[in-house]
């Protein structure tokens, strides 16, 4: 029930609460937070100018340049991965009537390769070639990798300049631990008006019962538990007086009989109530229908199957 938002008007009375999966992706929504996937933690863009000939940067050192104070930033993800292989892309077989005409016009390939025949290969053709070629580039060269270990990030390989003499830029993902943190800033927030925020089972919007409107099964127990109330005062009434003089002898009571009887009735009826009320609950209810379903296979299992012949 709790983030549930209802009106300060409205009451549960006489309607059908049905469950609902809303509490369950609120809760989902801060494990989102940490796969990128939603949540409320928000995720920030950093990028961080790589030097030449320099393989190790303090990540630290560069949220402080940012301003970043508090507990620190945590890196999600780092794009710094290899140029794609189709780039790169060289058939050997051009010419030859083995090759291909570019890598099909129609997705746009075909500028990055030579081929001049027109000599159509299949498509998982060009997808080996392009797996052997980063295959190469993984067993042969320094393939794109980093470290991140503690504060310090090392990238591999040791980056070099720019035959155009432009920066190199790697760009980053990351949240703050401050925000994540705070425990307020994962509670959603809501234009309540005059609406009041379920928090816990005293603010749950039941009023009292009438009477008129309880079923016969309710108040037969009210009158059973009632008759109990009775008796046991009664008892007390009894114990207080526990004899009473009549001409010659005296008269005894039953305070102690009628206390006994009375506290034993509402225990029952108290149990009786709260196996009721167990019984209607909503785990209990799931658990029943599994039950059915598990009982029904069963049942479905014996049953012969036919045999079609054609």
């Amino acid at each position: 029930m709790e983030g549930n938002i209802v009106a300060n008007t409205t009451t549960f009375n006489n309607k059908l609460v049905t469950p609902n999966l809303g509490t369950v992706i609120r809760i989902a929504e801060t494990y989102g937070s940490e796969a990128g996937a939603g949540g409320y933690t928000t995720y920030y863009t950093g990028s961080l100018t790589l030097t030449a000939s320099v393989q190790d940067y303090d990540m630290k050192q560069w949220a402080l340049r940012e301003g970043i104070t508090g507990s620190g930033i945590e890196i999600k993800k780092i794009f710094f991965e290899a140029p794609p292989a189709i780039v790169r892309y060289f058939d050997p077989y051009a010419g030859t009537g083995t090759g291909i005409q570019s890598l099909l016009e129609t997705f746009g390939f075909g500028q990055f390769s030579p081929g001049i025949n027109f000599l159509l290969m299949p498509i998982y053709f060009d997808v080996q070639k392009l797996q052997a070629i980063e295959l190469n580039d993984q067993i042969r060269k320094s393939a794109f990798s980093f470290d991140l270990v503690n504060n310090n990030l090392r990238i591999f390989p040791i980056p070099g300049d720019r035959a155009d003499g432009a920066e190199r830029k790697l760009f980053f993902h990351y949240i703050k631990r401050d925000e994540r943190n705070d425990v307020t800033s994962a509670t959603p927030t809501y234009d309540t008006g005059s609406s009041t925020l379920v928090t816990n089972v005293s603010n749950v919007p039941y009023a009292n019962p009438v009477f008129c409107e309880i079923n016969s099964i309710g108040k037969q127990w009210i009158r059973q538990y009632a008759l109990a109330t009775v008796k046991e005062m009664l008892g007390y009434v009894r114990k207080k007086y526990s004899t009473i003089p009549i001409p010659g002898a005296e008269v005894t009571l039953n305070g102690d009989d009628l206390l006994t009887d009375a506290r034993a009735e509402k225990t029952a009826l108290l149990e009786q109530l709260r196996a009721m009320l167990d019984i209607t609950s909503r785990k209990t209810q799931l658990e029943n229908q599994s039950l059915e379903a598990d009982y029904i296979q069963k049942t479905l299992m014996n049953a012969p199957i036919g045999i079609y012949i054609f």
